[in-house]
């Protein structure tokens, strides 16, 4: 691909003076301000340093280029200087037409410093060797700039993880939190019980995607999929991230998201459990309940055991417990959790679970290190100090907790910085959960809310992206939803409050995208994708077109045109059209062709309405488009564990001779066909008379497939404004299937009338 270069080169090459903000390096420093004149990038450095040979040796290597050390004097091109009044993680870097001047009182600081150097010298910049003069003093708004990698879904070789600690301290992200274990493997080797990684890091191999792949039947399946990490490959891991001041924080999961741990030792249990479990390949469907019996004290010890070892191999200061997602069904019907309930004074399960954490956090502390753990470790009132990371939903749930406990805390909500989620119009996008995280909601990204008092506000450490991997299977995949996304993180953790600015950032983005390719990053292009919306008129359609790029001019073109037109404001249609559209800069396009075909009936842009669709999105069922398979693309109404039912209003008396629905089924995401579908047709909107009605078979309400479906009603023969739509909801997912037990959605997607 041909990169866009940004606004800064073409300035560069002609000499026009220009905001600071063009030229902004990633992240955005938090004081930035240019002068007069350029500095020449030597074929070499000469370098004169406060620091010792070793330690400016290995500083050094961030620049990439030769340099010498010179012992000489100061009249060096870069002097690397030591100042005792900069903060920790700050530096000042002044550039003259003469040299450049790094100043910083630790380590940290004087690498955060070349980094900015290496971006401004050579990233970007087609071999043209000059920097403008520039003074810049800088350093991080947030003490926890994080990565989340989850490599016990998706086992994430090991040489693939130094390669992300190199483009994460790239950008300056100081933190790695690695989810070692869950239900889908264990990844560290535990000496003491070998088992853990014998049995606990390999699963069966099923074809289906996550949600739909079946628990194994017994331990005599083969199980060739996973891997781990000795305790070897994790020391070097940690060596390499420290020499790269990114400090790696381990996850030990509890009490639940333990089924790999019970697989090597079904002994952890609670004995109620009386059935093979094996390392869950996919979501685990009611298996899933199947947690650490918190009756058990031989549990305690295990975690206990596990836990001194972890601590060898981690310097870190933080040891992450999980504590997230458990089911309490089994522990109430386990006498040995009623037992310890009882001795411990709790008044429920979630005390139960409270007192579970707090043990175990208890022991952590007692070895000098700080416990962290989601944000559901707050239930049940734990007593024990620890760092909670704010997941669910947006994250509230860990900052009321600070705000009764005075507890510190870390934000990372699912719906902003969850790396899983679609990047971009999910029309080109590979297959994932729920609905989008884009580039600029990652980059917009303001934790900090209006009514937070400057305590709460003290107590919050950072923020984090977390990369679940439960639809990656290469380290592409991985780089994939990591990229650019996680450079848009950096930047939102470090810049100062309030110093937004979106176009200069897609400058600098742009700017970086070469980098990335030298990195060999296998990074997404789909900021520069269109996203579009068709909504009902009562007369026709009015389609928009967008695109988070904020160079990006749309062109278009529609049936029987050849010559483009630049998109300005909504398109009206009435009739059969097909739409075309593309983002270009400089006559260049840059992201996929949209291609939309809008198909007419007589309910085509005509008004809907319901009262209980759950996701707000009933207009799509008269917009003149088809969804995709992504349940989550904006095309589809959807109704959650009841039944649906809309009116669609046709404007006046019409004939109507048939009429067609279309839906979707995929148990494997909780997504059923409708049990039953009636239509009903009015001429007030008040008196409906049922005209037809289609029952669905049990075979294809519950489908392991992916599929779409039309339900047609033909022959109706009759006459109406007023066209009702009641499906029946077919109600929970019945056994056999991964997603046994759970409610289900019904969706559609567009209703066709003739």
């Amino acid at each position: 691909m041909k990169y866009i270069f940004p606004l800064i080169l073409s300035a560069l090459l002609s000499g026009i003076p220009m905001n600071a903000k063009n030229q902004q390096v990633i992240p955005q420093p938090a004081s930035y301000s240019i002068s007069e004149g350029y500095f020449k990038v030597p074929a070499k450095w000469d370098v004169y340093s406060d620091l010792s040979l070793q330690d400016t040796d290995n500083l050094l290597s961030v620049l990439k280029h030769p340099y010498e050390i010179s012992p000489k004097d100061k009249t060096c091109n870069l002097i690397i200087e030591k100042d005792t009044n900069l903060a920790e993680e700050a530096y000042d870097l002044n550039i003259s037409e003469m040299c450049v001047r790094l100043s910083a009182a630790t380590e940290k600081g004087f690498f955060y410093g070349l980094q900015t150097l290496y971006q401004l010298a050579y990233v970007g910049n087609q071999g043209k060797r000059e920097i403008m003069c520039c003074e810049i003093s800088d350093q991080p708004r947030f003490e926890h700039r994080g990565m989340m990698l989850d490599v016990a879904r998706y086992f994430i070789p090991k040489e693939e993880v130094l390669k992300l600690i190199d483009a994460a301290s790239a950008l300056k992200l100081n933190r790695l939190h690695l989810h070692l274990t869950d239900d889908n493997g264990w990844r560290i080797e535990i000496k003491k019980y070998p088992k853990l990684t014998e049995t606990g890091a390999w699963r069966v191999e099923r074809p289906e995607i996550f949600p739909g792949r079946k628990n194994p039947e017994s331990a005599e399946e083969p199980t060739p999929i996973g891997g781990f990490y000795t305790q070897e490959d994790l020391k070097e891991i940690v060596e390499y991230a420290s020499s790269r001041h990114i400090e790696v924080i381990p996850e030990i999961e509890m009490p639940a998201h333990a089924a790999a741990a019970i697989a090597s030792y079904p002994e952890l249990a609670c004995p109620v459990v009386d059935k093979f479990v094996g390392v869950f390949p996919g979501i685990g469907g009611s298996d899933a309940a199947i947690i650490m019996c918190a009756g058990n004290d031989n549990v305690y010890k295990f975690y206990q055991d596990v836990l001194d070892e972890v601590m060898e191999i981690f310097p870190s200061q933080y040891i992450h417990l999980g504590g997230d997602e458990a089911n309490k069904a089994i522990w109430e019907q386990c006498e040995l959790c009623k037992a310890k309930l009882e001795k411990e004074n709790l008044k429920d399960y979630e005390e139960l679970q409270a007192y579970f954490m707090d043990t175990i956090n208890h022991y952590v502390r007692s070895k000098g290190k700080t416990a962290m753990g989601w944000d559901e470790v707050t239930y049940g009132d734990p007593k024990e100090e620890m760092i909670i990371l704010g997941w669910q939903g947006d994250g509230k749930i860990a900052v009321n907790d600070s705000r009764k406990s005075n507890r510190k805390f870390i934000m990372t909500p699912a719906k902003t910085l969850y790396l899983i989620r679609y990047q971009g119009p999910q029309w080109f996008e590979p297959f994932t959960y729920f609905g989008n995280n884009t580039l600029k909601d990652v980059y917009d990204y303001e934790p900090v809310e209006k009514d937070w008092t400057p305590e709460l506000t003290e107590r919050l450490l950072g923020i984090q992206g977390s990369l679940w991997t439960e639809f990656c299977s290469t380290p592409e995949d991985v780089e994939y939803l990591l990229f650019p996304r996680l450079v848009a993180l950096a930047d939102a953790a470090w810049r100062p409050q309030g110093s937004e600015d979106w176009d200069g950032f897609i400058s600098a983005l742009d700017n970086y995208f070469p980098e990335l390719d030298n990195q060999d990053i296998n990074f997404a292009r789909s900021l520069y994708n269109i996203q579009h919306k068709s909504v009902p008129t009562g007369e026709g359609l009015s389609v928009s077109l967008d695109c988070i790029y904020p160079f990006a001019e749309i062109k278009y073109v529609t049936d029987g045109t050849i010559d483009t037109t630049k998109y300005a404001s909504p398109i009206f249609l009435n009739g059969h059209t097909r739409i075309i559209a593309n983002t270009y800069k400089d006559k260049e396009s840059l992201g996929m062709p949209l291609i939309l075909d809008f198909e007419f009936n007589q309910a085509t842009g005509k008004n809907v309405s319901s009262e209980n669709c759950n996701n707000n999105l009933a207009s799509v069922l008269t917009n003149g488009l088809r969804g995709s398979d992504r349940i989550s693309d904006f095309e589809w109404a959807g109704w959650h564990g009841k039944d649906a039912e809309f009116i669609v209003d046709l404007g006046e008396k019409k004939k109507i001779n048939n009429a067609t629905l279309g839906t979707i089924g995929f148990t494997d995401i909780c997504v059923a066909m409708p049990e039953s579908v009636e239509l009903l047709i009015s001429n007030d909107g008040i008196n409906f008379t049922s005209l037809a009605q289609i029952e669905m078979p049990e075979e294809l309400i519950w489908t392991k497939e992916n599929q779409k479906k039309d339900l047609d009603f033909k022959n109706l023969n009759t006459e109406g404004r007023f066209v009702k739509i009641k499906a029946k909801n077919p109600g929970k997912i019945p056994e056999g299937f991964a997603r046994d037990g759970n409610n289900t959605w019904l969706y559609f997607d567009e209703f066709i009338i003739d």
